[in-house]
């Protein structure tokens, strides 16, 4: 099996302000989302405990 992922960083066009847990969220449901198809690809039981949602209680 081969996985491959590329990432463009090219900065943050502006800060994020009063924006920041928003942004928070949506970097969690990105990782939630990638974790989960890497834990299907590899066939992981129950999808690795992750559920088809992310939990973003993040405090």
């Amino acid at each position: 099996m081969h996985i491959e992922m590329n990432v463009m960083r090219t900065g943050m066009p502006t800060e994020p302000g009063d924006d920041a847990e928003v942004l928070k969220k949506a970097y969690a449901t990105v990782a939630h989302s990638v974790a989960r198809a890497v834990a299907k690809r590899l066939a992981c039981e129950g999808d690795g405990g992750l559920t088809a949602q992310p939990s973003l209680d993040l405090e």
